[in-house]
């Protein structure tokens, strides 16, 4: 069973606040009293071998300003969750089976259930292109990660997680696509038709949590940030935080390389208004959109009369926009609508959605 690493208390964060490097104070300001620090990572906690398949490390970085902490710890759990990279199987060949809702004879799993515990086979190693395993195993017993034979270069890191149980002397063979991605990802590069495809989970990190605490200065401006990692053991917190880190590095440093926006020689020196509440061009979109949503209302939010309303209607006009696009003699021509009930009708429609009928075509 995991054991749980209880969360941190203010009592257990106090040793931690000297850590930081000093530096000395700048001569450029010789007014100041403050000495300044450098904020540094360090590791607090390392539980490598109280899981199996879990590796479990807190880093701790102060000191930090208000806001700081907060910064850095949500930029770096969601990098921890979908920048570093791990390995994974992505489809598999089973020789046999027809579908993923089939079984093989002799074998007490269905071929979703095989398909489910590769998934949950965790790989290790160094390559970038991708790779393919094998298994061949005949019963009876308990086929499990031992089985695949791997290139040089991969490992199981369980070599006991269960793949297929084998009832009797039945063979079973399964070709196993391997690749290097990052986070989550659907396979769906079809090879082969009889390939079934595994949603692959590549990321290493299992878990990430970071906790912002208020160290040091008795107001309460200086913090210190508590990250806590757990690993599948195919990368050591410490590798995925340091992956992590050179991913937000390579970002920041790719769009620091963006050419600055320049305005034209005229125009330097004056102001860009932005696009606001009282712009014309703005105002007539506005008004555009509210009367393309009138239009599509009923003729029964014109409130009219029911003979008015009724003889609309079996001229089939429904909505204001049927209305529109009739004039004024139009509507003339329609049964038992007269000159009166063409002015009732226009009066409604200036008043209440500032829209008007053409007297002609």
């Amino acid at each position: 069973m995991e054991k749980k690493t209880p969360p941190c208390s203010r009592r257990s964060l106090r040793p931690l606040v000297p850590f930081a490097r000093r530096v000395q104070r700048r001569e450029e300001d010789p007014v100041s009293d403050f000495i300044h620090f450098v904020p540094e990572w360090k590791c607090v906690d390392d539980q490598p071998d109280n899981n199996r398949r879990l590796h479990y490390s807190r880093f701790a970085i102060s000191p930090l300003l208000v806001d700081q902490a907060m910064t850095i710890g949500v930029a770096l759990r969601r990098a921890l969750l979908t920048e570093v990279e791990g390995i994974s199987i992505i489809s598999a060949n089973i020789e046999g089976a027809v579908h993923e809702y089939s079984t093989l004879d002799g074998v007490r799993e269905s071929v979703d259930e095989i398909l489910l515990n590769l998934k949950q086979i965790v790989l290790k190693g160094e390559f970038s292109d991708e790779y393919r395993a094998s298994i061949f195993a005949q019963g009876p017993g308990v086929v499990t990660a031992e089985h695949i034979k791997f290139p040089s270069s991969i490992l199981a890191v369980d070599p006991d997680q269960p793949i297929a149980t084998l009832i009797n002397e039945t063979q079973l063979c399964i070709e196993l696509f391997i690749k290097r991605g990052i986070a989550k990802q659907l396979n769906r590069n079809k090879k082969n038709y009889r390939d079934f495809f595994i949603d692959a989970t590549f990321t290493p990190v299992q878990k990430a949590n970071f906790s912002i605490h208020s160290v040091g200065d008795p107001e309460g401006l200086q913090q210190l940030l508590i990250l806590e990692i757990w690993t599948n053991k195919t990368l050591t917190p410490a590798e995925a935080l340091y992956q992590a880190h050179a991913s937000l590095l390579n970002l920041f440093h790719k769009t620091a390389q963006t050419k600055k926006f320049t305005l034209p020689k005229d125009s330097v020196g004056a102001s860009i208004r932005l696009k606001s509440y009282t712009d014309p061009n703005f105002l007539l979109d506005k008004q555009r959109n509210e009367n393309l949503n009138n239009e599509s209302l009923s003729i029964d939010e014109l409130e009219l009369l029911p003979r008015i309303s009724n003889s609309l209607k079996r001229a089939n006009i429904h909505t204001i926009a049927d209305l529109l696009s009739y004039t004024q003699d139009d509507l003339l021509k329609i049964k038992n609508f007269g000159r009166k009930s063409v002015e009732q009708v226009s009066l409604v429609l200036r008043k209440r959605f500032n829209m008007e009928l053409l007297p002609t075509k």
